[in-house]
C-alpha cells in the first residue's frame, strides 16, 4: 500500500480540520509523566533554539466535509496520536487564558461559539474537556468519575502550573510560547479515506519501530482481519467497535495506559503450561495466531478481552484488597477464579485466595518475585477447568496448598510479632484492621461504620495509623516517661502492632500526643468497632497493654487468616 505522509507544523496540521475521537478509541490515558517530557521538550526547543521538535505519528480517517458558516472543514476521526493532540489542545487553552488572542480563540472554537477543533467527547461523561475548552472552567479532581476524567482534570491544572511558571522559567513571553508550539513541533500526517486502511498503517508504523500503544495494535490486528476475511464485512466491524468501545471505557476506569487486561486474557487461553504472565509482544501473537484467516475468532478474542477486562476491573475497583491485590500473578489468579467460577464458589475460593496473598506478600513480607510460577500455572488450570463441583474442589485444595509450609497462617502471624508493622507496612495495616473491623462487626451485631471507613479509604493510608503511645510524645509529659522505658526495655515498641489502630484522617491528627485518657473518649467516639474494642477493654496504656494486645492480635489474625474448610 502506498502511504503519502504529510510532515506538518501544528498549526497547519489544526487549521480546517476537526477532529473527533471515536468511541471506540481508547480513552485519554496520559498522566503527569507524560506531560512533564512534553513540557521538558518545550523547554529544550526553546533554549537551544532548534528549528523543530517532531511529536508524533497522528493517522486519522477522512470522513468528508463540514460546513461552518462560509468555512469548510474536513472531518478527521484520529486513530492514532490522541493522546498529545488532546494534550496540546489543553496548552494552547491554558495559554489562551492568559492572552487575548482572536486567532488562537478561533483555532480552538469556531466562530459559531460551539464547535471544538477537537470534539474530546470520548468517554468524558462530565465533559470536563468540552467544557475547558470551550469556556475556560476548571473542573476540580473531586468530580471525577472515572480514571480518564481525572487524567483530563490533572492535565489542566498541570498545563496551566506550566504556562502560569513559563516566563520565569525559560525567560521567554507566553507569545513566543505559543509561537513555538504552532510552528516548531512538528507531525507526520496520515490522512487515511478508508477505515480498512488504517489498519494496515499500524503493521507500517510497528515495523518502523514507531510506538503505538499494545491495545490499539491488538484491536488493529483483529479489525484488520475482519475487514480482509468477514464476509458480512459491515456487520462484523460495527460489532467489533462496540466491543472495543466497552473495552476501553472499562479499561478507562481505573487501568489507564495499562495492557495487563491483553496479557492476562492471552495468558490465560494459551495451550502452553506456562510460568510467567505473557508478554505485551507474544500476547498480540497469541491473539494474531488464533484469529489468522478466522474473522469469526476476532469477536469471541473481542469479547473474552472485555471479560478480563472487566474481571480485572472489579478487582482494581475493591480498594479495601489493595494489599493483596499489587501482585500482578496475584491479580492474574483472582481474575481467573472470578471468569471460571459463580456464586458461593467463586466467593469462597476468592476469599481463599485473599487469605493465602496476604499471608504470602503481606504478613511474610515477600516480593513479587515469590511464587510467580504456582500463581501464573495454577490461574490457567483453574481457567481451563470445568467450573463446576469437582473443579471447584480441586480449586480449593490446590490454594491451600499454595499457602502451605513457610506460608501457613501459623508461621505468617509469627512475622508480625515485636515487628515494625509500620513503617513500609501502612497499605497492610489498614488492610489489617479493616478485616478486624468486619470480624468484630459479625462477632457482636454492630452496624458497619461506613462513613468511618470511607474517610479512612480516600485518605492515604499513613495519615490514618494512630500509634497509641506517640512517637514523638511531648517533653515532660507522662508519654515521654512511657516512651523512655519503652526504648530501654523494648527498642521499637511504638511500631509493634500491639500499638497501633486504624482511624479517621482528621482524628488521628486531634488525638495525637493527648494523654491516653483523653484518647479512649474519642477511640469511644470514632464510630469503628476497632477503637471501641480499644477504649473498652483498656484503661490505661503501659508497655504490657501493648504487648497483651499484640498477643490478642496475632491469635485471631492466625484464625481469621487460616485456610478454609475445602
Amino acid at each position: 500500500m502506498y502511504m503519502d505522509p504529510q510532515n506538518l507544523k501544528l498549526n497547519d496540521l489544526l487549521h480546517s480540520r476537526l477532529f473527533r475521537i471515536p468511541p471506540y478509541q481508547r480513552p485519554y490515558s496520559w498522566q503527569t509523566e507524560h506531560r512533564r517530557d512534553l513540557f521538558n521538550d518545550l523547554r529544550t526547543l526553546y533554549q537551544k533554539r532548534q528549528e523543530f521538535h517532531f511529536m508524533a505519528t497522528v493517522v486519522g480517517v477522512d470522513n468528508g466535509p463540514y460546513l461552518l458558516g462560509s468555512d469548510e472543514y474536513q472531518q478527521i476521526d484520529i486513530v492514532d496520536g490522541q493522546q498529545r493532540l488532546t494534550t496540546l489542545v489543553l496548552l494552547l487553552r491554558a495559554i489562551s487564558r492568559q492572552l487575548s488572542e482572536p486567532t488562537l480563540e478561533k483555532l480552538l472554537v469556531k466562530d459559531d461559539a460551539h464547535t471544538l477543533v477537537l470534539l474530546q467527547t470520548n468517554h468524558d461523561y462530565n465533559d470536563h474537556f468540552i467544557n475547558y475548552v470551550r469556556y475556560g472552567k476548571r473542573p476540580e479532581v473531586e468530580t471525577a468519575d472515572t480514571l480518564a476524567e481525572r487524567n483530563i482534570i490533572e492535565a489542566i491544572a498541570e498545563v496551566e502550573s506550566f504556562v502560569a511558571s513559563w516566563p520565569a522559567t525559560t525567560g521567554a513571553t507566553l507569545l513566543e510560547l505559543l509561537a513555538l508550539i504552532k510552528n516548531r513541533l512538528r507531525f507526520v500526517y496520515y490522512q487515511l479515506h478508508d477505515e480498512k486502511l488504517v489498519y494496515t498503517v499500524f503493521e507500517v508504523l510497528n515495523t518502523r519501530g514507531l510506538e503505538v500503544a499494545w491495545l490499539d495494535r491488538c484491536k488493529a490486528v483483529l479489525m484488520g482481519i475482519a475487514f480482509e476475511h468477514a464476509a458480512n464485512q459491515q456487520e462484523m466491524v460495527q460489532e467489533l467497535h462496540d466491543i472495543w468501545q466497552r473495552i476501553y471505557e472499562c479499561i478507562g476506569l481505573r487501568q489507564g495506559l495499562s495492557s495487563e487486561s491483553l496479557r492476562f486474557a492471552a495468558t490465560l487461553i494459551t495451550h502452553d503450561h506456562t510460568s510467567r504472565t505473557l508478554s505485551n509482544s507474544d500476547a498480540l501473537d497469541t491473539f494474531r495466531k488464533r484469529a489468522a484467516n478466522r474473522p469469526i475468532e476476532t469477536l469471541a478474542l473481542s469479547r473474552f478481552l472485555q471479560k478480563v477486562a472487566r474481571a480485572l476491573d472489579s478487582l482494581l475497583h475493591d480498594q479495601q484488597k489493595a494489599a493483596v491485590t499489587k501482585i500482578a500473578h496475584a491479580r492474574l489468579l483472582a481474575v481467573a477464579i472470578t471468569l471460571r467460577f459463580e456464586g458461593t464458589h467463586r466467593e469462597r475460593l476468592l476469599t481463599q485466595w485473599e487469605h493465602v496473598s496476604f499471608r504470602i506478600y503481606g504478613m511474610c513480607g515477600r516480593d513479587s518475585r515469590t511464587r510467580v510460577g504456582d500463581y501464573v500455572r495454577l490461574a490457567c488450570q483453574i481457567y481451563a477447568s470445568e467450573g463446576n463441583a469437582a473443579a471447584y474442589k480441586d480449586a480449593m485444595q490446590a490454594l491451600i496448598d499454595l499457602g502451605s509450609g513457610e506460608f501457613s497462617a501459623a508461621k505468617a502471624v509469627t512475622e508480625l510479632r515485636q515487628a515494625n508493622c509500620y513503617e513500609g507496612w501502612e497499605e497492610e495495616l489498614r488492610y489489617f484492621f479493616y478485616a478486624r473491623e468486619r470480624w468484630l462487626e459479625a462477632k457482636h451485631g454492630y452496624k458497619p461504620s461506613a462513613v468511618a471507613w470511607d474517610k479512612i479509604w480516600s485518605d492515604s493510608a499513613v495519615r490514618s495509623i494512630e500509634h497509641i503511645l506517640p512517637q514523638n510524645p511531648v517533653q515532660g509529659s507522662a508519654w515521654q516517661d512511657l516512651y523512655d522505658q519503652a526504648t530501654t526495655a523494648q527498642q521499637g515498641i511504638q511500631h509493634w502492632l500491639g500499638n497501633l489502630v486504624v482511624i479517621p484522617p482528621a482524628v488521628n491528627s486531634r488525638v495525637g500526643r493527648k494523654p491516653y485518657g483523653e484518647k479512649q473518649v474519642e477511640y469511644a467516639q470514632t464510630g469503628l468497632a476497632i477503637t471501641r474494642e480499644l477504649a473498652d477493654k483498656y484503661s490505661e496504656w503501659t508497655l504490657e497493654q501493648i504487648e497483651e494486645r499484640e498477643q490478642k492480635l496475632i491469635e485471631w489474625a492466625e484464625l481469621y487468616w487460616g485456610d478454609l474448610v475445602p
